[in-house]
């Protein structure tokens, strides 16, 4: 940007519409004034500028951000007495400060040593026009270099995170050959992918087709959905089908430690700011710069902190613990909640604006129970997981168990599901049947049926599951009775009676 000419062409007009001899424009450093222009009437430079002004009268402008007008400055009782305004030979003078929302930035000052009263109030007010002139051009140069700068800054970073990612890439393909390394949006919902969101219901290609779209943009998002419904998993594909993907996504759990230790985690602070601060520490609002912040049970947020929230998402900066100097930040906010905003706002529990700061865009997860087609899908997945991180074959599992798994109602959802196949591949053989379900959950699907085949007796429901368990424990016992009996802390001569009642055969191998 090539300002000299322009504020050379502010200071010659000043000179010419208020007939002064000379012409400066100062600006006002932290420390000292600097003069950037120095003219006179002949359009020439001026040579010793600092030699050629009377301080008194820039240093008092600057300081008062008032304009001065002296009709005869040498017998003016203001600046008399001063040896600047002797010594130069000083009449008639005008010094104008030129401001940035009330910041000084300079003065344009500008006089003749030759005749008194030469400038006019009409002078005067010019001079005034002529700084705002300056004020904007040199605040223009401001913001126009610090662009380039921050152009230059985000080059470099570039460049170093390329280098990271492609050496993060190298790692992860020597520790996983056959795995995948980036992030590809054809992984969304893939089986067997760890960050998969699996599922060809309704529900769940709604949702993909939504995280597509949403991702694009740099709008902050909100999740909700019951715990366990893989929450974390769609803010993971928000960031890494997004713009921001080569930088990092940061996650904290707002409920997960005490509220004083996530001030200092999501803010930072500088050292001093408290006993043990013996270092300045980053917060995730700046760790996550260029990329995404993940605040998970954001409903638990206390609303001192919920109040400081909203000051940083308005503001668009964070002020460290004990720090004085706000720091900017560029991240794309994503929340996610299982409580009910809406109704903790109407109990005074949650703030509405901050509500509406973090909800510009909204994405549901689905509790498993309203999508029991996908628990097929799903099961497959996890057990292919499950194999690869345990370097085994995949269990394989029959449709009775299937068919116990899509009947239960998962309260965890997802990921009591993943839980629970963990443990029966664990416990389980290479074929997973319906003996290796949980007898919770064989027992709650029990209840189910039994509600919805109309049994109303409690002595009909006991005989049912009696003998389910009975039948599930000479199974196990491979028909040994003595061993069945064990196994189900009864007698053996109690287990042939019941097996007799329910009319129940197996082969005998004792």
């Amino acid at each position: 940007l090539h300002l000299e000419p322009l504020l050379n062409h502010v200071i010659d007009d000043a000179i010419e519409m208020t007939g002064a001899e000379r012409g400066f424009l100062i600006l006002v450093g932290k420390h000292e004034m600097e003069f950037r222009v120095a003219r006179n009437f002949e359009r020439q430079d001026v040579g010793a500028p600092e030699f050629a002004v009377s301080w008194s009268i820039a240093t008092q402008v600057s300081s008062s951000g008032q304009p001065l007008l002296c009709v005869n400055a040498a017998e003016d009782a203001r600046f008399g007495a001063q040896d600047s305004v002797l010594s130069l030979g000083l009449r008639s003078v005008m010094c104008v400060p030129f401001k940035v929302k009330s910041r000084v930035l300079g003065v344009i000052y500008v006089d003749n040593r030759l005749h008194k009263g030469v400038f006019s109030k009409t002078d005067f007010r010019i001079l005034g026009i002529l700084a705002d002139h300056a004020a904007v051009a040199l605040e223009n140069a401001r913001l126009y270099q610090e662009v380039v700068d921050q152009k230059r800054s985000l080059e470099d970073m570039n460049r170093r995170l390329e280098h990271q990612v492609e050496e993060q890439d190298s790692r992860l393909r020597a520790a996983w050959p056959d795995g995948p390394t980036r992030f590809d949006p054809a992984n969304l919902d893939r089986i067997g992918h760890r960050g998969a969101l699996v599922g060809g219901s309704a529900a769940m290609r709604e949702l993909r087709a939504l995280i597509r779209k949403v991702a694009s943009s740099d709008l902050p998002v909100l999740i909700t959905g019951d715990s366990g419904t893989g929450k974390e998993l769609i803010a993971q594909a928000v960031h890494a089908l997004s713009p921001r993907s080569a930088r990092r996504m940061v996650a904290e759990n707002c409920c997960a430690i005490p509220e004083t230790l996530l001030e200092s985690e999501l803010f930072g602070y500088q050292k001093g700011a408290f006993t043990g601060a013996n270092a300045d520490r980053e917060g995730l609002f700046v760790a996550a710069s260029r990329g995404t912040l993940f605040l998970d049970e954001i409903g638990d947020l206390s609303p001192s902190l919920q109040t400081k929230l909203l000051r940083v998402l308005q503001e668009g900066e964070v002020r460290p613990i004990g720090g004085k100097a706000p720091i900017k930040i560029d991240v794309r906010l994503v929340c996610a909640t299982n409580h009910d905003l809406a109704r903790a706002i109407e109990e005074n529990r949650f703030r509405e604006d901050l509500y509406y700061r973090i909800k510009v865009v909204s994405l549901v997860a689905p509790p498993l129970r309203e999508r029991k087609d996908d628990i097929p899908a799903l099961v497959e997945h996890f057990l292919t997981l499950q194999a690869a991180e345990a370097g085994r074959e995949r269990r394989q599992i029959t449709k009775e168990a299937l068919e116990l798994l899509k009947a239960y109602n998962w309260p965890g959802n997802v990921r009591e599901l993943e839980n629970e196949l963990k443990s029966m591949s664990s416990l389980g053989g290479d074929i997973l049947d319906r003996d290796d379900v949980p007898s919770h959950i064989q027992e709650q699907v029990e209840l189910l049926v039994g509600e919805e085949s109309g049994f109303h007796d409690l002595g009909e429901l006991v005989e049912a599951i009696e003998s389910r368990e009975i039948g599930k424990a000479m199974r196990r016992a491979r028909g040994n009775k003595t061993r069945a009996a064990e196994l189900l802390g009864i007698s053996r001569f109690a287990l042939q009676r019941k097996m007799d009642k329910y009319k129940i055969e197996v082969e005998i191998e004792d």
